[in-house]
């Protein structure tokens, strides 16, 4: 599927995503949803970014999280005083910041990070519908997103495809 080029193709993708995301959440055993990911280690079965979560609550915290920086990304950006992204102690690495995420919520229940992340998708749909088409399609129209457009930024905090990948992923090691 290409990127969205337009607003309503940006909502759609992220609405659509996070429904998958739900969808296969829903499809699983309670034994599945509690059980710990064995794979996280192999980035070839989950990619460097998610390498840190090893269950389903933390890979829906660490999604809750991200969106969380994405809106104080645009407040900062909305009053007048912006910030690049990511706090400034993480920005040459991320993965520190994702280490301190799952730590932070290991008394978090996943029905807690099931709630939270409803809120910030609920927020980051709010936030995309506030930006005009040029706002989130032309690249560097905020000077803090350098050659990215704001739709990029969108996209990129909410990877739901990528975290149903994972989930699959996690279905197929339990069954081996």
């Amino acid at each position: 599927m290409s990127n969205p080029t337009t607003k309503q193709e940006l909502l759609a993708a992220m609405t659509d995503g996070y429904a998958q995301l739900n969808e296969q959440i829903a499809k699983m055993s309670e034994a599945e949803l509690a059980a710990p990911f064995t794979f996280v280690a192999d980035p070839k079965k989950c990619g460097v970014r998610w390498q840190n979560d090893r269950c389903l609550r933390d890979l829906l915290i660490h999604l809750h999280e991200w969106q969380l920086l994405m809106s104080t990304f645009v407040q900062n950006i909305r009053e007048g005083h912006p910030k690049d992204y990511l706090p400034d102690e993480y920005r040459k690495n991320y993965h520190e910041m994702d280490k301190m995420i799952v730590e932070k919520h290991q008394n978090t229940t996943l029905e807690e990070a099931k709630a939270l992340l409803q809120q910030s998708h609920d927020e980051m749909l709010r936030l995309t519908e506030s930006f005009s088409e040029e706002e989130l399609f032309t690249k560097g129209y905020y000077k803090v997103t350098y050659t990215t457009s704001m739709a990029a930024y969108f996209l990129s905090v909410t990877p739901y495809g990528q975290a149903v990948k994972i989930l699959k992923t996690h279905q197929k090691s339990l069954k081996k």
